[in-house]
């Protein structure tokens, strides 16, 4: 039945900077590398992380890979696109500086704690097997209404390695603490994703990413503003914390680096979970039944079979004449209401 899909059957949902991704049904997804050598290179990478992962138990806190190889790589289809989109639409911004001028609402605290607690124990899951994902930021984390996954690996190395893709509030250059290291980026490792979760927990629980609020520099254009947040976060200066008192600190931890490890800020974020926010069994129920999951690997190798992902790679979408599909954005789908928490 799937091998008799055609181009015109699998709508274009979003592009990053090596791939494009297409939905192909309601559960699936399949991400193909964009037409050049670099980005098949990078594709190739995380690949490699994904060969990594698949050989160890599914961690209901990472997107499902059903099948990947050098072509394509098929995942569970989190329909509500990323954390990055479902923050923008609860906040107002400044027509001219992008500056956010107000939060028209939060998410409700339970479902903070919850946000908090599954990004953590997917970037210990990914250090426990000895690596750093390298890319923490809210367009890398996916939704599926509340549902919440840590996904795109192709920046993840292994803990030591170059860290390359530093990129503020999520990254931090090194100040005078790193000697003869400092204006670097460093090492990745729990340093480095510790900091980045920081950033996201405050963007989860201020509803603005770091100094989002505010428009640094002389330039009233905010073209200014990038530079400045760069320059603050090397001399470890960070905005004022006033919110939940509990949070605040493991985010302050977070940007000073103060846990050891990754697992144990998780097992913080864990103790969040109060028996009144979620029954904690729910935790747990994100992963894919195998049943439900050797079936969508079954379609997935069927479409592999017609060469439908050799045809989606060999050129760009608008090559092919689609349009980019929308139809999953928060800010078509009103029903996904904040205060429950569905499909968990």
């Amino acid at each position: 039945m799937s091998s008799k899909l055609q181009l015109d059957d699998l709508h274009w949902i979003s592009e990053g900077a090596n791939c494009h991704v297409y939905e192909v049904n309601r559960f699936i997804a399949v991400k193909v590398p964009k037409p050049g050598d670099q980005e098949r290179e990078q594709f190739r990478k995380e690949v490699k992380v994904l060969d990594i992962l698949s050989s160890h138990p599914p961690c209901p806190y990472v997107v499902s890979c059903f099948l990947h190889n050098d072509d394509c790589i098929f995942l569970e289809y989190m329909r509500d696109i990323c954390l990055s989109c479902r923050i923008q639409q609860n906040h107002t911004r400044d027509g001219g500086t992008m500056r956010v001028v107000r939060v028209d609402k939060l998410e409700p605290l339970s479902l903070r704690k919850i946000w908090m607690s599954y990004l953590a124990r997917g970037v210990a899951f990914l250090e426990s097997l000895n690596l750093a994902h390298g890319d923490l930021r809210p367009e890398n984390i996916l939704l599926d209404r509340n549902r919440l996954k840590l996904s795109d690996f192709d920046c993840t190395s292994e803990i030591g390695s170059v860290f390359e893709a530093c990129i503020a509030p999520y990254g931090r250059l090194l100040g005078r603490e790193g000697g003869p290291d400092e204006g670097t980026a460093g090492l990745l490792g729990p340093r480095t994703e510790q900091f980045a979760l920081g950033s996201l927990f405050y963007l989860i629980n201020y509803g603005f990413k770091v100094y989002g609020d505010q428009c640094l520099g002389d330039d009233p254009s905010g073209r200014e503003h990038g530079p400045a947040v760069l320059d603050l976060l090397q001399a470890i200066v960070f905005p004022e914390l006033s919110g939940e008192a509990v949070i605040d600190s493991i985010i302050r931890r977070c940007w000073h680096g103060e846990y050891r490890t990754v697992i144990e800020l998780a097992t913080d974020t864990v103790s969040l979970l109060c028996a009144g926010d979620v029954d904690r069994s729910k935790l747990e129920d994100s992963n894919i039944p195998q049943e439900e999951s050797l079936l969508h690997r079954r379609v997935c190798e069927d479409l592999v079979a017609s060469g439908l992902p050799k045809a989606l790679s060999s050129q760009s979408p608008r090559g092919l004449g689609k349009r980019m599909n929308r139809r999953y954005t928060p800010y078509l789908r009103e029903s996904s209401a904040v205060g429950r928490l569905e499909h968990m």
